[in-house]
């Protein structure tokens, strides 16, 4: 009998299936006709009403079995010689079962293979390592901003000057943080405060972080931070202190949303070429010679107009005697106009800032870092095994591991 049973659901399985696509209701007629000749009129009730159910599209696949299962099984009791159809068959157990110990039996193994930084780097994409930049960037604003202590056209000075060794030909020298090994030269004699700053928020940063921000870096998204800190104290001179307009104005110097400075500049061992950075007697001609030779224009040199030297109107008397300069600087004059409360001014600055910081690097811009080995920022830890390489922040911060992957990836890859 119990192989009658076995065979009754198996044939359930059958039954339930052709019952789920019929649609009409004298193929569920038919069928209750088949069922009443093969029972007594007792249970003609039990088995319409489960062809009826099991034509629902909305019965699950256990619900069904079981239902089948339990109608067949009646039928077979009420006739014997509908039971002994299949005995003699070996039929599968159609019970729920251990659904783990299936998955188990039925899953391949996970083989994890960590993929080193080298051979991942390939594998991620740009938007990739852009994520990994903002989230190790994030954890250390609040740090730079608590420590900013001069105005922002110190700091800009400083990255100009480091920047300013680039040659556009060969694509040698630039942002490097070559000029902590130049401080005596006589044209940087003007950076040694805004030095003495950065140097301060880098030990800062590296205090709280467990990959130490490098001296290009950090000389480099300084002044966007000290910038921003400006431009919202002159907003809410201007418009109030409870004004709520200032992000969505401003949005374009945001160092998320706006034009981003983006990080991955590995540090010069030595100093850079001497002569390559005009000192306090240039002339105007110089100055647009300096800049050309770096690959940039009048827009980025009338913008560093009013921080190249101390005294902010020696910059722009000296730029204002070209011709395609003055132009500019009266475009950028009319922008002043519209007053502190206009993001005009605010946007050309960090604008320009970033083509210079961004592209004036050792190999040209690739994602920033050019091309060196290891070919990415040490920011950024690539993970792999069982699955996609990804690029994240693992182990660069305190609770880095929290981002860029699922708590089940990094326990798989055993990074929790």
């Amino acid at each position: 009998m119990a192989s009658s049973l076995a065979s009754s659901s198996a044939l359930g399985l059958k039954s339930v299936a052709a019952a789920r696509v019929a649609s009409s209701a004298p193929r569920r007629s038919a069928a209750v006709a088949r069922a009443r000749s093969e029972s007594s009129s007792s249970n003609v009730d039990d088995v319409q009403s489960v062809v009826v159910d099991a034509a629902s599209p909305v019965v699950n696949r256990r619900a069904a079995l079981t239902a089948g299962a339990a109608s067949l099984a009646s039928l077979a009791a009420a006739s014997p010689a509908f039971a002994g159809m299949f005995d003699g068959m070996e039929m599968p157990d159609l019970g729920g079962g251990d659904v783990k110990a299936k998955r188990e039996i039925n899953l391949p193994e996970l083989v994890i293979e960590p993929i080193p930084r080298e051979e991942g780097y390939p594998l991620a994409n740009g938007g990739e390592k852009t994520r990994a930049q903002g989230q190790y960037i994030k954890f250390i604003e609040p740090i730079i901003v608590e420590n900013i202590d001069l105005p922002f056209s110190e700091y800009m000075r400083l990255a100009l000057h480091d920047a300013g060794t680039f040659e556009v030909v060969g694509k040698k020298n630039g942002a490097n943080g070559s000029i902590r090994f130049e401080l005596d030269r006589p044209e940087n004699q003007i950076c040694k405060r805004a030095f003495e700053s950065v140097k301060k928020i880098k030990a800062a940063i590296d205090a709280k972080v467990d990959q130490p921000i490098s001296w290009a870096d950090v000389i480099a998204i300084v002044p966007q931070f000290a910038a921003r800190i400006t431009f919202k104290e002159e907003y809410y001179e201007e418009m109030g202190a409870d004004d709520p307009n200032f992000e969505f104005l401003f949005i374009g110097t945001n160092p998320y949303l706006g034009a981003k400075v983006r990080i991955g500049r590995p540090d010069a061992d030595a100093a850079d070429p001497a002569g390559l950075v005009p000192g306090e007697d240039a002339t105007c001609d110089e100055l647009s010679a300096w800049f050309k030779r770096m690959g940039l224009g009048p827009n980025q040199l009338c913008m560093f107009a009013p921080y190249l030297y101390e005294d902010a109107q020696k910059g722009l008397d000296l730029v204002v005697q070209d011709s395609t300069n003055e132009a500019v600087l009266n475009q950028y004059a009319s922008q002043r106009k519209l007053g502190k409360r206009a993001p005009g001014p605010a946007v050309t600055i960090i604008k320009n800032y970033k083509i210079t910081v961004d592209n004036c690097i050792p190999g040209g811009n690739k994602y920033v870092g050019g091309v060196r080995d290891p070919p990415y920022v040490e920011y950024a830890y690539i993970r792999g095994g069982g699955e996609i390489p990804r690029v994240t922040t693992f182990g660069a911060f305190p609770g880095s591991s929290d981002l860029g992957s699922s708590k089940f990836a990094q326990k798989v890859r055993g990074d929790r």
